[in-house]
């Protein structure tokens, strides 16, 4: 632990949260508080600067998915991360009743999904792509065996209940390229797509279901509960993961018949629409998830994967020090570690910081994220883009993130000296599950005696 003692005179009346910086181990001689006390005497401000940092990769939380604003499909072999899955649950829905198609024969039938291909990530744009979307992947469609209840809610690690396979998908995603159709003797461009087509014996079954399933959209529903687009294999590349429009009648279902007649049932505002994922580790992550103790090198990971766990067994002596005290700035700094950035897989553009769940003492697999704001004094044209969670955007002139804790540690500080219990159980380091969920992933440096994690606390005595 590195310690500075600080005493700044300041004229007037300043809040006692005043944003006061250090420098390495220069020591200033200042007074701060005149009129704030009766004795109008100084009040010493220390700050300090922990290394004893111990951090190690653990196994991210679930989330819910079926409220996303838009989602994505697709499977990579990361290199340094292993397996990263994104499954897909879709809803067709009838947007006409009393049809009957029974006695129809099917020519043949195909699923259409619009590609996702930007999203806004706070106030960023962001292109849904990672990984190498060149790459050839192999995607089968399957019927629920269950239904899917509206009011029922669904997590990440969602596992259905997959009935009969009735497609697949085999090649190039070919995200960017405009799909070709030739109607009636010309060529027609449509926003790129992924088509499939799916089963004869599936668009038969869809076509027998008779004048009862197109009574309503319930009752089609009933019928068919939906589709899985499950991704199994990846043929060419590390493969890639795209973002898909599940909730637009720019995809859905058609089906063919009577050579010139068509019937589409698509996938609108009312779909049910559910994403599932699934994460491998390498070695490397197996190790520090099934171990103890700190790791100079750790891994975050989205879509439920992995998460970094914080501890900072020194940051005690301020919280039990057993006096009144104000926390001018407390702060955290991680970096990350730039020989394994690669292109296609992006580095998240902000990180969370969290709190461990507790139940009975005990710190459980779930964490709160931290959403006060800084403390500081804000000046003129202030940004606040990034600083609704104590920060955390991505600083590519530092290299990885910072975070900002005063409150959190002001009320760790005011909790002992009420109760004396100290609750502090370390921190979470995580990417957060945005609306769109957005892969990525980043490997973090975290030998603190290198200067890799940084944690430095400013307080002020009150007595």
């Amino acid at each position: 632990m590195i310690k500075n003692n600080f005493k700044i005179k300041v004229k007037g009346l300043l809040p006692l949260f005043f944003l006061l910086a250090f420098f390495g181990c220069k020591k200033e001689s200042t007074e701060i508080g005149v009129g704030l006390r009766d004795d109008l005497g100084g009040i010493n401000s220390t700050s300090v600067r922990y290394q004893n940092v111990i951090c190690r990769t653990v196994s991210d939380d679930s989330f819910r998915t079926d409220i996303l604003t838009a989602n994505i499909l697709g499977l990579i072999n990361d290199p340094v991360f292993g397996l990263s899955k994104a499954s897909l649950i879709i809803q067709p829905r009838i947007t006409e009743t009393g049809d009957d198609l029974s006695g129809k024969t099917i020519d043949s039938i195909k699923l259409f999904i619009r590609y996702n291909q930007i999203q806004t990530v706070g106030i960023d744009p962001y292109l849904l792509t990672y990984g190498n979307v060149e790459s050839e992947l192999e995607i089968d469609v399957y019927t629920l065996a269950d239904a899917v209840a509206s009011s029922d809610t669904f997590y990440s690690n969602y596992s259905p209940v997959l009935n009969t396979k009735v497609g697949q998908f085999s090649g190039e995603l070919r995200f960017f390229d405009s799909l070709e159709t030739v109607v009636e003797g010309s060529i027609v461009k449509s926003a790129p797509q992924m088509v499939i087509t799916l089963d004869n014996s599936f668009g038969q079954e869809i076509m027998d279901f008779g004048s009862d399933a197109y009574n309503s959209d319930s009752s089609f529903v009933k019928y068919l509960k939906g589709l899985a687009l499950v991704p199994t294999n990846v043929l060419s590349g590390d493969g890639t993961i795209i973002g898909v429009v599940a909730n637009s009648s720019a995809s859905g279902l058609v089906l063919y018949y009577s050579d010139t007649l068509t019937k589409i049932i698509p996938l609108g505002s009312a779909s049910k629409r559910i994403n599932y994922y699934e994460t491998g580790s390498t070695a490397a992550i197996d190790a520090q998830k099934s171990g103890s103790g700190h790791f100079d090198i750790t891994y975050v990971q989205s879509l439920g994967g992995t998460k970094i766990k914080v501890d900072i067994p020194e940051l005690s002596s301020i919280i039990e020090m057993g006096q009144d005290i104000v926390i001018n700035e407390a702060e955290i700094e991680f970096i990350i570690d730039e020989s394994v950035v690669d292109t296609a897989y992006k580095v998240p553009n902000r990180m969370w910081i969290q709190i461990p769940d507790t139940v009975n003492g005990v710190v459980n697999s779930n964490s709160i994220p931290i959403t006060d704001l800084i403390d500081r004094l804000i000046p003129p044209n202030f940004n606040w883009n990034g600083y609704t969670n104590y920060g955390g955007d991505y600083d590519d002139s530092k290299k990885g993130y910072s975070f900002h804790f005063n409150r959190y540690l002001q009320e760790l500080v005011k909790e002992y000296n009420e109760t004396g219990v100290n609750k502090f159980n370390g921190f979470y380091l995580s990417i957060p599950s945005d609306f769109p969920v957005t892969p990525s992933r980043a490997v973090i440096r975290t030998d603190s005696m290198a200067g890799d994690v940084k944690v430095s606390v400013t307080y002020t005595k009150l007595d």
